[in-house]
């Protein structure tokens, strides 16, 4: 018999030994010790080969570590320096995430009577998938069971819409998992600018938690939706007014236009530049219907309202409110708040088990790095905790700083002691430097809109400052410019 030759192994830099597997047997081949990882067959019939697929998350791997790199590139390169030339050139033209959440990223909140599809919407812009009328868009991004089983949104929720530096969208449907969404994280890696929307609630019932959504939102704009098959309702007159009063300019979008009667989109057209038009708003209604429109109407958001009609089911007018919405000029600047000293507006509060306490909310100004001491509060007793904050993330990225403008989570050192006596609640702050707590303040309020209540002293209201939420009376109430009012009355 002839003497077999020696297999010589492939060795790949930096990594494990590989056994390769050889070419299917014939019947008269000798057995070996490695037959267990063949797959046999009938004479001269090559044999399907069983492989494992694993898809790997480059973006959770260290970039700073180039072995991996160096040694995939030294069996496929020949010239390495050309390569890393390259690589650097390609590097100076992509954007940091931490860049484009904070400087590149609008918050826009949609809002509308109930049942005008604000949810169905936001589905459609994020995963860039029509709606199949029946809850399909809807479904992909609300948060409860209710919410899925009655199609009403009872909570407010922010969810990432992104765009290429083109202007094309980032579709948050992932191709190559079936029936997933993108994460935030990957979202946010693959855009150059971020539209965050704010879903917030429709029905009456919950107008407070729309009103705390608006408050606290920080939005640059809003969008009214309105149901084009019904004319506008008292609560869209209350959005808007809510919108105008926070000096939040709006965009209204008519859906559910496919289906609707001429007759019935052309008076709910009229009913709503009715509302625009009255002293409380003062806004001029201006349709959209081409790209010279919208840059025409980008110019003059504060004296003028976009128009759009939309379809989620038809896709029509979808693609002009993309445009639009990548055409608006940020209004918010909180990168230039960076040089004060920093301030954290808590939105929510979790219990995460060995962790700790964990704040979410908003950077209002300044920075952080993470180990830096902090004070949280105030306390019942109007004092402030002194921790320590421990880590952070942005986008369910995990950063070691977090600057003004940026939405992020905050894990403090507080340990289980100082969390029962002192419960972390909403509407408290993280600030780097010690303050003072107060009980009074002074405020100067313009009554848009009265439902018959008389304002007195002892009048007691529900007052919303950015986050905080919070049962007040007033103690002395004096009227401004009463001078002018009589002499109109006169």
């Amino acid at each position: 018999m002839e003497k077999k030759k020696k297999k010589t192994p492939i060795v790949i830099p930096n990594a494990t030994p590989v056994r390769i597997l050889e070419p299917p047997l014939y019947e008269n081949d000798e057995k070996k010790e490695d037959d267990e990882f063949r797959i046999k067959a009938k004479p001269g019939i090559f044999t399907r080969c069983q492989l494992t697929i694993q898809r790997v998350e480059t973006h959770l791997l260290d970039p700073l570590s180039d072995n991996i790199l160096s040694s995939s590139q030294s069996l496929f390169e020949t010239n390495t320096n050309t390569n890393t030339q390259k690589k650097k050139k390609n590097q100076t033209k992509d954007y940091s995430v931490t860049e484009t959440l904070a400087s590149r990223n609008i918050r826009i909140a949609v809002v509308g009577n109930v049942d005008a599809g604000k949810s169905t919407l936001i589905g459609t812009l994020t995963t860039s998938c029509l709606d199949d009328g029946r809850g399909k868009s809807r479904t992909s991004i609300m948060k409860h069971r209710h919410e899925i089983e009655s199609g009403r949104t009872s909570t407010a929720s922010s969810h990432l819409m992104g765009f290429l530096a083109t202007g094309e969208p980032v579709s948050a449907k992932d191709k190559l998992r079936r029936n997933k969404r993108k994460t935030e994280t990957e979202v946010a890696r693959e855009s150059h600018r971020i539209i965050t929307l704010m879903d917030l609630a429709g029905h009456e019932k919950y107008l407070k938690t729309t009103v705390h959504g608006v408050s606290s939102g920080m939005a640059d704009y809003a969008l009214i939706l309105v149901n084009s098959r019904h004319p506008p309702t008292h609560m869209t007159q209350h959005h808007l007014n809510l919108c105008c009063s926070f000096g939040i300019p709006v965009i209204v979008v008519f859906t559910k236009i496919d289906g609707c009667p001429p007759h019935a989109l052309k008076n709910s057209k009229k009913e709503l530049c009715k509302l625009l038009r009255a002293p409380d708003v003062a806004k001029k209604p201006y349709a959209i219907k081409t790209e010279h429109d919208i840059a025409t109407c980008v110019k003059h958001l504060h004296t003028l309202a976009p128009i759009l009609e939309t379809s989620c089911v038809t896709g029509k007018g979808i693609d002009m409110l993309q445009k639009l919405l990548f055409a608006l000029p940020k209004r918010r600047r909180h990168e230039r708040k960076v040089n004060r000293p920093f301030e954290f507006l808590v939105e929510d509060t979790f219990q995460v088990p060995g962790v700790g306490g964990v704040v979410s909310g908003f950077v209002n100004a300044g920075a952080l790095t993470v180990g830096s001491p902090v004070f949280v509060g105030p306390t019942d007793d109007g004092t402030f905790l002194k921790t320590v904050a421990k880590s952070a993330h942005i986008a369910r990225m995990n950063t070691s700083q977090v600057t003004s403008g940026q939405s992020a989570c905050l894990a403090s050192g507080l340990n289980k002691q100082e969390l029962r006596k002192n419960q972390l609640r909403r509407g408290m702050v993280v600030l780097e430097e010690s303050p003072t707590s107060t009980k009074e303040f002074e405020a100067e309020i313009c009554v848009l809109h009265g439902d018959g209540t008389t304002i007195r002293p002892s009048y007691q209201a529900y007052v919303h400052i950015l986050h905080v939420r919070q049962t007040a009376y007033a103690r002395r109430i004096e009227l401004l410019n009463n001078h002018n009012n009589n002499n109109n009355k006169e």
